[in-house]
């Protein structure tokens, strides 16, 4: 068996509508795996026999940015009893890499808080936060989160977990091929915000042309709103279903009308600011609000409107293009010396699985181009588009998606299966082979996820409906 690293994105640990996440029947994080979580593990371990590549966890492996940190952290320990128990042989190497995504940028700030005390400890004063990481090469920085939960698990002493931020990747001069992860939210305009201000200000290119740049511009925005919310007690649940409602153009677009009225109400009679008040041009402060607020909650949701209908629109493509050719690219050069011939990209973030061939400017063979999918349920209602994979890398640096699952909106499930981005492939010969050979763990594995599906499907039709009438009642009012 040929797999090197084992690629997981978007589980999501600690989430409710993680189907990964074990809870008790009062709703309560439970002791040790979830089903799904059990069954998964016991795929991979029959399908590697007995080969323990390394675990790269691609972002959003841990809820931060919607869940408590104990909720978190108890749901990674169900991962961790999972993946390494402690009567049981290892499925995993022993060094996880760790590449942090928005739901979880708090774990690298953590590593940039760390890195810079450690040099003024040393007698050094560093100009500023390391932004970013190198992307290839071992990732000098551990996780200090996850590696303190992993001294609850003695038997895991000798284990760690290293943090890249934003990309990780493996290259191989002689092969003259490049594997690069990323978790794919700067793919995502939402979270280039202050980038497109910038742009839009200064009436520049929005995009911007480094990984640093990209970083500086918008990690404190992904801070401020995305990565750790979850302790925000009630305000943490409200944004919570905030990022739900933008999923949605037709709610998005009554919420952005709702918070508006809010707003200027509020400065109105708390502040006695009348919102009627003109600014310039005949602009008055309530036509400003209205704008600001359909500018981030309404033009999120109006990216997703054919988002759930098609895997990724021609702006996500287009994105995705620049991603790769411009900073992706000049940090290939500065750190390789150069952009290798066969590139492999993978990546998350919008839990819609797929993989393909892009051409990309600059890239001499079309980069192969793999999404990890997600083990969270957005949507109450299934989409044939949403599911999961699991990506497989091997020591030649091919790549090949293990699909796990879609929504099962036929009533059935696909069975899991490997596929390629479309080149010639041993390591999809290889693996669908052993995949065939451990057909009746998938099989059960498929009945389990199956059945959580269905069931937290119902739970969440149920509190949109919940929802759906209180905000028609506060509306009213």
């Amino acid at each position: 068996m040929s797999i090197a690293h084992v690629v997981l994105s978007d589980i999501h640990l600690g989430a409710r509508d993680s189907i990964m996440t074990h809870l008790t029947v009062h709703d309560e994080i439970a002791d040790g795996p979830s089903e799904v979580l059990s069954a998964f593990a016991n795929g991979m371990r029959e399908t590697l026999g007995g080969v323990k590549p390394q675990l790269v966890l691609l972002g959003d492996a841990l809820d931060l940015g919607l869940s408590p940190f104990g909720d978190v952290s108890k749901s990674f320990l169900q991962l961790l009893d999972a993946f390494f128990p402690v009567d049981g042989a290892d499925l995993f190497a022993r060094e996880i890499i760790y590449v942090a995504g928005n739901h979880d940028h708090h774990l690298w700030r953590i590593a940039q808080d760390q890195g810079f005390l450690e040099a003024v400890e040393t007698g050094e004063i560093p100009s500023d936060l390391a932004s970013t990481s190198r992307i290839f090469g071992t990732p000098s920085r551990r996780c200090r989160m996850m590696e303190s939960l992993l001294k609850h698990r003695p038997h895991l002493a000798d284990a760690s977990v290293r943090i890249a931020y934003p990309n990780w990747g493996i290259a191989d001069k002689d092969l003259n091929r490049a594997v690069v992860m990323h978790h794919g939210h700067y793919l995502d305009g939402m979270y280039r915000a202050l980038s497109n201000m910038r742009g839009f200000l200064g009436d520049s290119d929005p995009r911007p042309a480094t990984m640093q740049q990209l970083e500086q511009e918008n990690g404190p925005w992904i801070d401020f709103l995305w990565s750790d919310l979850g302790s925000a007690g009630e305000v943490g649940s409200e944004v919570g279903s905030l990022y739900e409602t933008m999923l949605s153009a037709g709610a998005s677009h009554d919420f952005a009308e709702s918070l508006s009225r809010r707003i200027t109400g509020g400065l109105h009679s708390k502040l006695g600011i009348n919102p009627k008040m003109q600014l310039k041009y005949g602009i008055t402060l309530d036509n400003l609000i209205r704008a600001g607020v359909d500018l981030t909650a309404g033009r999120a949701a109006e990216r997703q409107r054919d988002g759930h209908s098609h895997v990724m629109g021609q702006d996500e493509v287009d994105d995705l293009g620049w991603y790769l050719a411009t900073p992706v690219a000049a940090e290939m050069r500065k750190e390789l010396g150069g952009i290798p011939r066969e590139v492999n990209f993978i990546f998350g973030h919008t839990h819609k699985p797929f993989q393909d061939e892009l051409l990309v400017d600059g890239f001499e063979v079309p980069v192969g181009v793999f999404n990890t999918g997600g083990w969270v349920l957005d949507e109450p209602t299934l989409m044939p588009v949403q599911g999961c994979a699991a990506m497989l890398v091997s020591d030649k640096l091919e790549v090949a998606s293990l699909r796990l699952f879609n929504d099962p909106t036929d009533g059935t499930m696909a069975p899991v299966r490997v596929e390629g981005s479309g080149r010639q492939s041993r390591l999809v010969d290889e693996t669908s082979e052993a995949v065939s050979h451990a057909a009746s763990h998938w099989a059960e594995f498929s009945d389990i996820v199956h059945k959580r599906i269905i069931e937290e499907a119902d739970k969440r039709v149920v509190k949109l409906l919940k929802d759906s009438n209180e905000y028609a009642r506060e509306a009213a009012e």
